[in-house]
């Protein structure tokens, strides 16, 4: 099936108030679906499967800063994840990376940028390279960690999880990977009291 990218109620509201809307008790089949024959995490962890070229992701990278830097759990495990797609796996390569590397804040943030903020659309591996130098990296480190067998297993990895939770579309926010975020209008308490306390 066509991976394609989707907005679930509004994002744009959530990033105009520049937080996550007013949280209130959470509920099955409107703020969240239980994702069937999955068991929940021993301890909070959370998935965003994302992809640069998806404006609806770009809208929520700012609200996920916020919350990381204000309100994430401390025991909370935050995670995300590149959707590969074959027309455009440089992408899932370079995120992992950059991760690899030390610099994936940065390389991360400029993707998105360049992609949505400036329209420069990141058409190549070749096109990472200055990204990356921005950031530091020379080209025959880039070319190192890009190519390395680290970096390989993380994006069959992220193969396998996107099959797992079955996406095909993004972003896609999974809780203890037993429930999928159906509305960002509680996201804050679907992120911080439900996670916390919606374990195994």
């Amino acid at each position: 099936m066509k991976l394609k990218a989707i907005l679930v109620l509004s994002l744009a509201t959530l990033v105009s108030l520049g937080s996550f809307a007013a949280t209130a008790e959470v509920k099955v089949g409107t703020d969240y679906t239980v994702l069937s024959g999955k068991e929940a995490t021993a301890k909070p962890h959370v998935y965003e499967f994302f992809s640069y070229t998806c404006p609806h992701c770009y809208s929520l990278e700012s609200v996920l800063n916020k919350w990381k830097a204000n309100e994430k759990p401390e025991e909370l495990k935050f995670e995300q994840v590149p959707v590969f797609m074959s027309r455009a796996p440089h992408l899932t390569y370079g995120f992992y990376a950059a991760e690899a590397l030390g610099v994936k804040d940065k390389v991360h943030s400029t993707i998105f940028h360049q992609w949505h903020a400036e329209k420069n659309v990141v058409r190549s591996k070749e096109d990472l390279i200055p990204i990356f130098a921005e950031a530091g990296v020379s080209a025959e480190d880039f070319e190192k960690a890009y190519t390395s067998f680290g970096v390989e297993s993380k994006v069959q990895f992220a193969k396998k999880l996107a099959r797992d939770f079955k996406v095909i579309t993004f972003p896609m926010v999974i809780v203890n990977k037993k429930y999928k975020v159906e509305s960002y209008n509680n996201l804050n308490e679907m992120l911080g009291s439900f996670a916390l306390e919606n374990t195994k």
